[in-house]
């Protein structure tokens, strides 16, 4: 009886240990979005689930929180009478939610999209997309990270300034014309987010930051972008585009008035497996 007893007692502590494991690997209820998010952001709006459309892609642990790769991957390409017309990526617990919106056109080809951004404690992320019917899905992460609001950067804060603006196009699977080609742009800048404190002074550092990226080929617009301190620092982003031959010409704007713009030749392929 003795030994029944305590094989009993066993069962119901791995039982309990199997159930609390569970519970606690269990995503929360995303309360922040129901109750506020997403009447502020899209109102009355009918959002839909979008697995069937596309993939959002992010770590459930982040290495570092102020720089937390997020890949949106699409299933199927940008057709003129079909296209995802924009994407809003969010993240629901950070002080400012929208981590950016895209417009995109036909000519982006394939609406996937890759950037780093920063997340301020554990969250869901979101990427809501709207096709040009005015049709809205959305697909939801939950990341465990926190602080990237907040991180300071790593970088020398004169060397920061000093290379401020400077801007690399990486081309992938490129060089035919008329192929559906991929890039990487990349924009030197601290995007300090208002919440992070010079290291030396411990005086605030004033928010500065990306606000406006655009790219197009041919006056063709590829995609723009409306970015906030949630962007990491020294935006990243690899896109797609319908490949005419022409340079890639960039447009940056950031919330101090500064404008940055250059022209990216397509010359050179630099990785066919990225």
């Amino acid at each position: 009886m003795r030994y029944l007893y305590k094989e009993f007692i066993l069962m119901t502590v791995v039982v309990f240990i199997s159930f609390s494991s569970f519970a606690k690997d269990k995503p929360p209820e995303p309360i922040t979005w129901n109750n506020d998010l997403k009447e502020w952001i899209f109102g009355e709006d009918v959002i839909k689930d979008g697995s069937h459309l596309f993939s959002l892609d992010t770590p459930y642990r982040a290495l570092d929180a102020a720089i937390v790769p997020i890949s949106v991957n699409f299933n199927q390409p940008q057709f003129e009478e079909n296209f995802v017309k924009s994407l809003t990526l969010i993240v629901d617990e950070n002080p400012s939610p929208v981590v950016s919106k895209f417009n995109f056109t036909p000519k982006v080809g394939n609406a996937s999209i890759t950037t780093r951004i920063r997340i301020d404690k554990y969250t869901y992320v979101r990427a809501v997309i709207e096709m040009n019917n005015g049709e809205k899905y959305m697909n939801a992460s939950f990341v465990k990270a926190a602080g990237g609001c907040s991180a300071p950067s790593l970088a020398d804060m004169d060397a920061v300034m000093a290379r401020l603006g400077k801007m690399k196009m990486k081309f992938f699977e490129t060089g035919n014309k008329n192929s559906l080609s991929k890039a990487q742009f990349l924009i030197s800048h601290p995007n300090y987010s208002g919440l992070q404190f010079n290291q030396l002074t411990r005086a605030e550092i004033p928010a500065h930051f990306v606000n406006y990226i655009k790219i197009e080929q041919d006056d063709e617009l590829i995609l723009e972008a409306y970015p906030d301190i949630s962007l990491s620092e020294d935006p990243a982003i690899t896109f797609h585009f319908h490949d005419t031959g022409k340079p890639l010409k960039v447009l940056v704007k950031d919330s101090d008035g500064k404008e940055f713009a250059n022209d990216f030749p397509l010359s050179s392929v630099i990785s066919k497996n990225f």
